[in-house]
């Protein structure tokens, strides 16, 4: 009953619309306004989000169509710094390069950077510079690059099979390189030790990297001892005079083996005649030299004085040996005729005849190595240079050198003037210094430019023989074994020699040197 008077009353009340001077609604109008009210505020707290977001929405077009920024990156690829080898290909490693959207960072466009550096083809350390630009943003960025030299050079040791080390000898060194990647040819740096049958290597080059490299020192003895028979191959004596034997004999391992030296045969020289004297020396390692000595003894008349010696012969050949100098030591063989061979080097697969020919009892001498006239004659040092050499290969051939010799061009000769003068005299005098005899000639055969006719030669030869002989001189015949035209005449100047009673020895220390006179 009480809740009805009670809405009765509200009810009045939203009646008449008054309460307290103020409009009273209803019930129901109060129920609607709650409502009202509550959807308000629903409406109200959805649309403060929605003008967050369309506020800054708004902002970020705004800043990306007026304020937004492109920025260029640059990263290197590889290592930095870079080292690099000296002489060796190198590629660069580059960058990645991009450009990208300040805002909006997985925007990004692929560019494509310039580069430029300064490295040289010298060591040290060097920049690369990568730029990058576009008409929106730009960068660099820098890469060190270090040149440097880590090789070290290379040693070649170049080496001869046939090559050896004499015993008891210091290593003669045959020959290296040294090339290095930087420096070049070093090989005068080279530095090296013989120490317990090697040879020890070492060269450092300028950027402090060393090589090492050993040769292993192989030693031998395959040559022979050297006898040299101290008054030549081949000796005359007068009867009843003193023979004196003198030789020596010389080892590249054992040194002087002179004492171990045998000699076959003896001379009498009481009894006139040919004596035949062989020589034998072994070394320690069995290696055997052999040599010959001819004595020729001469008979004394009754009253004490020298026989006529107009009828002795001394044919010598110069200039070989040479391709017909075999023909010669056959023709020579045939006859039993000894003679003289003045050498040279000039045809060298023909060397051997020097051996053979002193093995048959002919005597090998000095002529000459080159026969270079402005070589030999360029100075007394280049002349005894070039005899010397000559004399090494007769004793290569022969196992013994020898004090015998013929001047290029005769002791006579004016060419040598023209290289240097007054030499030939200088050289006359020191050969005597040196205990070396040389010989002229007193007949010669045409061969050396007058005539290539071999009957002009046996001409030339016997009538100059028999004019020496009607003023009592021996004969000296210059000749040449390495023309065919003159060795063709030899044969038959040996026939008319025997027929007239004449005598062929090879020269010796005591023949005849037919001297010249001195033109220089």
């Amino acid at each position: 009953m009480q809740r009805q008077v009670k809405l009765s009353f509200f009810h009045f009340l939203r009646n008449i619309h008054l309460f307290h001077g103020k409009i009273i609604p209803g019930e129901d109008d109060m129920v609607s306004n709650k409502n009202r009210n509550k959807k308000h505020k629903q409406k109200k707290k959805l649309r403060l989000p929605v003008i967050f977001i369309l506020v800054a929405l708004i902002s970020y077009i705004f800043s990306f169509i007026f304020l937004n920024k492109y920025e260029m990156v640059l990263t290197l690829k590889g290592d930095n710094p870079l080292y690099v080898e000296y002489g060796e290909e190198w590629e660069d490693p580059g960058v990645n390069a991009y450009e990208k959207n300040a805002y909006i960072g997985f925007i990004k466009s692929k560019v494509t950077p310039a580069v430029s550096d300064n490295i040289t083809d010298q060591l040290g350390e060097f920049t690369i510079t990568y730029h990058a630009k576009t008409n929106r943003s730009e960068a660099e960025i820098q890469r060190k690059v270090i040149v440097q030299d880590t090789t070290a050079p290379v040693i070649e040791l170049l080496s001869n099979p046939d090559t050896y080390t004499p015993f008891n000898h210091p290593y003669v060194e045959e020959g290296l390189t040294a090339i290095d990647n930087y420096d070049g040819d070093i090989s005068l740096s080279v530095t090296s030790e013989e120490k317990d049958g090697k040879v020890y290597y070492s060269v450092t080059d300028s950027s402090g990297n060393t090589a090492t490299a050993e040769r292993e020192i192989v030693y031998d003895d395959r040559m022979p001892p050297v006898i040299s028979l101290e008054d030549g191959g081949d000796i005359l004596l007068e009867q009843w005079s003193q023979y004196t034997d003198r030789y020596t004999a010389e080892d590249d391992c054992d040194g002087d083996v002179t004492s171990n030296v045998t000699v076959e045969g003896s001379v009498d020289t009481a009894v006139p005649g040919n004596y035949t004297l062989t020589y034998t020396v072994s070394d320690s390692h069995d290696n055997q030299a052999v040599i010959t000595r001819t004595v020729h003894v001469i008979e004394k008349s009754d009253d004490g004085t020298i026989p006529d010696r107009s009828k002795i012969i001394y044919l010598t050949f110069d200039d070989g040996p040479g391709q017909y100098t075999d023909e010669l030591l056959d023709i020579l063989d045939k006859y039993n005729v000894k003679v003289t061979f003045f050498t040279t080097s000039a045809y060298p697969a023909y060397a051997y005849c020097m051996k053979r020919a002193a093995e048959a009892g002919h005597t090998v001498a000095v002529h000459t190595a080159t026969h270079n006239y402005a070589t030999i004659y360029a100075s007394d040092d280049a002349y005894w240079a070039d005899f010397d050499r000559q004399n090494d290969a007769i004793a290569a051939q022969t196992g013994s050198r020898t004090t015998f010799f013929r001047f290029p061009g005769g002791s006579s000769n004016t060419i040598s003037a023209n290289y240097n003068q007054g030499i030939m005299s200088r050289l006359a005098q020191q050969a005597e210094q040196k205990g070396y005899q040389y010989f002229d000639w007193n007949v010669t055969s045409g061969d050396a430019g007058e005539t290539t006719d071999t009957q002009v030669v046996f001409t030339n030869v016997t009538t100059q023989i028999a004019s020496n002989t009607e003023y009592g001189r021996s004969s000296v015949v210059l000749q040449h074994d390495v023309k065919d035209y003159s060795v063709a005449a030899v044969e038959d100047i040996i026939k008319w020699g025997k027929e007239n009673g004449y005598a062929f020895l090879p020269i010796s220390a005591g023949s005849p040197t037919a001297h010249h006179p001195i033109n220089n």
